[in-house]
């Protein structure tokens, strides 16, 4: 049985992961099998107390780091990228494995540390949106090979907030970044955003590669969606959420148990680089070369 300690109760992906590890019934049927989270800390003790009932997480702890010891992997969940760093760092610096919620950090320094300490430690690192892994969004990325052919252009968009307390457009902008990634791939080199009436547009320019927008619904109804146009069609996509949580689980069970990185540090920190480029981009009015950002 795999002991998974979870870090962070505020939110409710700390339900969502102790439920398909914990409940006979998982999340509507769909259960990971021989794992139990089994230890949880978090900051506010009414909030902890409520995930730990409904994930049936048998032991609350007052210290973090009352867990080394005593789980086999990590899932650090909070909200404020900010906190990842130094909520994780004990773990991988241990020995113990983690899996950093997104966005793995507000700050590209901060996220090349733990990159850093995971490698120090030869400790398997994940950290990625769900989305991404959810079974419509693999099937969608499947069906655009024989649709579009190569891609050259397209859309990713995804709910934001400018002004979140939980590190402004990392809290939620995240999806629609990692979506980008997971559809058009790695190597984007140039940013440019345009904020207009509550909304964000960014550019990204690929080396060799597709131009991608990026839209940061600020201002509009809450949606995931996908379209790419390549060179033989194109194909849209609303990305539905439903299965998520356990399409991702399976694969971060697989980096906490084997050690192997589903994504290369580069991939992991360029993320970040676009969000950080966006932010500098929107304060600077003008287009932002993603190398500047090492």
């Amino acid at each position: 049985m795999f002991r998974l300690g979870i870090v962070g109760s505020d939110n409710s992906h700390a339900e969502a992961f102790s439920k398909l590890a914990n409940l006979d019934d998982g999340i509507d049927g769909l259960r990971i099998e021989d794992v139990r989270v089994t230890h949880i800390y978090g900051t506010d003790p009414q909030r902890t107390q409520e995930v730990a009932r409904i994930g049936k997480i048998p032991n609350i702890v007052a210290d973090k780091e009352e867990m080394i010891g005593a789980v086999d992997g990590v899932l650090c969940v909070w909200r404020h990228g900010a906190r990842h760093l130094p909520d994780t760092l004990p773990f991988l610096k241990a020995g113990i494995p983690a899996f950093v919620d997104k966005p793995l950090a507000c700050s590209v320094g901060d996220a090349k540390q733990l990159i850093a300490a995971a490698q120090e430690a030869k400790v398997g690192l994940a950290s990625f949106s769900t989305l991404r892994y959810a079974g419509n969004v693999v099937e969608y990325r499947a069906a655009l090979k024989e649709k579009a052919g190569v891609l050259t252009a397209g859309v990713s968009t995804g709910p934001a907030e400018l002004d979140s307390e939980y590190g402004g457009l990392f809290f939620y902008g995240i999806h629609a970044v990692e979506l980008m990634h997971a559809v058009w791939g790695y190597g984007c080199e140039r940013v440019r955003a345009t904020a207009h009436n509550g909304n964000v547009a960014a550019t990204c320019l690929f080396r060799d590669g597709p131009l991608v927008t990026l839209n940061f619904l600020c201002n509009a109804a809450y949606a995931f969606h996908l379209v790419a146009f390549g060179k033989d069609g194109w194909k849209e996509h609303t990305v539905d959420s439903g299965t998520c949580y356990y399409d991702g689980m399976k694969a971060i069970m697989q980096t906490l148990r084997t050690g192997q990185w589903p994504l290369t540090p580069e991939q992991l920190l360029e993320p970040i680089k676009i969000l950080v480029a966006v932010e500098r981009s929107l304060v600077e009015c003008r287009e932002i070369c993603i190398e500047e950002l090492d």
